[in-house]
Parts: C-alpha cells; structure tokens; sequence
C-alpha cells in the first residue's frame, strides 16, 4: 500500500534525544507514514540505535551517510521519499499526538497549498516551556485567530515570511511535487536554508497554517542554527535574492532590511559590543522607524553611558 507521507528525519550525534522523536513519529494515528532517517556519520551510537528500529518497525527505513551536513540529508531523503507529501522532523525534537492526520486532511482537500506550518513550543533541555513560536513574533499578530484551531491560508505569505521567520522546520508539511519544483534545500548556503526553501515555495504555492501547537523545539547552545553570524549572513543572502526574484512590496523590503539590521545589532547586544549594537539600532530605525528599534536604541545607549560614567569613577 502506498504511503500519503514521508517523513524526513536527519540525524547526526542525537541518541540522547533520538528515541524520544522517534517515538513520536511512530504513535502518529490513521496516516500510512514512512520514517526515513539519514544518519549523517554520527559516532554516538545512534545509528546502530535506528538500525535496531528499523528492524523492529516496518515504518522505518535508516539510510547510512558519511558526514556531508543536514541539507544533503534533507536533499537525499526527498529523492528517497515514496509519499506524495513530505513532513519534516529533527531528531531533537519532538511531534505531539495527532499532528499528521489534521495537517493531512488539509493539503488533501486544498490542492493549491505547497506546504503547511503549525506553532509550535521552543523548550530548554529539561523540556521547560519557554515561549511558543507565533508569540516570538509580534509581525504574526495581525494573522492570528486563537480561538480557531482550523487550517485557513496564510494570506500574503511570501512579504509576511520575509519578515518574520515564523515557520518551524519540525513543523512543515509539503506537496512532494512542490519542493521538488522549488528546489529542494540549497547547498550553497551555510545556513538558514529552510527558510529559503519556504520562501521559495511563497514563490509558486498558497501556504496554510493553523493555530496548533504540534511540537516541542529544542533549544541547545550547540545546536544548529546556533551560529547567529552564519545566519545572519545567510539570511541577508537571502532576502536580496527572493526580493530579486519575487514581486515584493517596497514596504517589506525596508521591513526586512531592518529587520536584519536589529539582528546584527542584537547579536552585538549579546556581546556587550553596545557600540557595534547601537550603530545597527539606528541603521534598522532608519531603514525603517519602529518603536522596537527606538526602544533597542535607547536602552543601549543608557547602558553605554552608565558604562562610561562608572569607568571614569574608576579612574
């Protein structure tokens, strides 16, 4: 029997967290669902983990690779993948019950959606709740209806998308097809590249959302996209290039311009480079004013000057 879903699980050095996602996949109910996972060189253990579950579940298929990085994982396993809609899921992190079946039913019954994104809980190692995505970002406001838990399309999603990352990888489902016509995951890019593949679905495809909290993200210092000067960088990449592109309004390109800018600054912040930090505030608020960066602005600018006054006290 055919499968509706293939589900794409990357893997590198996660037997810590790897049964926990696995499991979550595996109590998915009423979807015919296969779980392909690359094993991407890991030492841990963890592959000779997913080979004793691929022998135990027939939903499981463990594809063996040196290490090449998670793009090429993501890549290999969507030419893998036998199911006409492909969801994605780390190996740190972890579904909540039900999630396929609804997500499913509405890519079925709404052709013209490419891929669809849920909200989602960011959680720290000990799985304490810090703050769920769509609240992160306050650009997503306007698009929100907590008391519906129904799919509904994200209306203009590829300018909303530029300026909000509000799309969790763990997630997304996608038409086969579509991201296969996007492209897939560029290799090119040091990171940030589901981002890119999502915008550049924006591109050709209605996207659907829905107000659900599916999934645990895990935050852990080394994770992947814990290189925030990569990121960044990427992202400033690929923002010129989908601006290029796509038919984007003006308005948004200055939102997303500064919006990068505050990420910089906020880097920076992070630092304590207050100077570097202030310097990108005001750039974002020039580029395009908002109470946000006027209120980043002014607070560095307070700290600087307590830095610098209790400095010549010292003196």
């Amino acid at each position: 029997m055919c499968k509706e879903v293939s589900i794409v699980m990357p893997n590198y050095n996660c037997l810590e967290y790897l049964p926990k996602a696995v499991d979550s996949v595996l109590q998915q109910q009423d979807v015919r669902f296969e779980l392909i996972v690359i094993d991407d060189g890991s030492t841990d253990g963890s592959l000779e983990w997913l080979q004793q579950a691929e022998k135990k579940y027939n939903q499981v298929r463990v594809i063996s690779q040196a290490n090449m990085g998670v793009i090429a994982a993501r890549n290999r396993a969507i030419k893998k993948a036998n199911g006409k809609f492909i969801a994605f899921l780390d190996a740190d992190d972890y579904w909540y019950p039900n999630k396929l079946r609804k997500q499913l039913d509405y890519m079925l019954a709404n052709p013209n959606c490419g891929l669809t994104f849920t909200n989602y809980q960011h959680v720290d190692t000990q799985y304490q709740e810090i703050i769920d995505c769509f609240s992160y970002w306050p650009e997503f406001k306007t698009h929100r209806d907590a008391n519906n838990p129904d799919y509904k399309q994200l209306e203009n999603a590829l300018d909303l998308l530029l300026i909000a990352n509000v799309i969790g990888t763990s997630c997304v489902m996608v038409n086969k097809e579509i991201i296969e016509r996007a492209g897939g995951f560029d290799p090119s890019l040091r990171s940030a590249s589901d981002w890119d593949c999502w915008l550049r679905i924006a591109l050709i495809s209605d996207i659907g959302f829905c107000e659900d909290i599916t999934m645990d993200y895990l935050m852990r210092p080394n994770s992947i996209t814990a290189n925030k000067q990569n990121r960044i960088d990427a992202m400033a990449e690929i923002t010129e290039r989908i601006c290029t592109l796509g038919n984007v309004e003006a308005t948004t390109r200055r939102k997303a311009n500064a919006r990068l800018l505050e990420s910089y600054g906020e880097m920076h912040r992070e630092n304590d480079d207050l100077t570097t930090a202030i310097s990108f505030s005001f750039k974002a608020f020039k580029e395009y004013p908002h109470k946000r960066h006027l209120k980043h602005l002014c607070s560095d600018l307070k700290r600087l000057a307590i830095m610098r006054v209790n400095a010549l006290c010292q003196v």
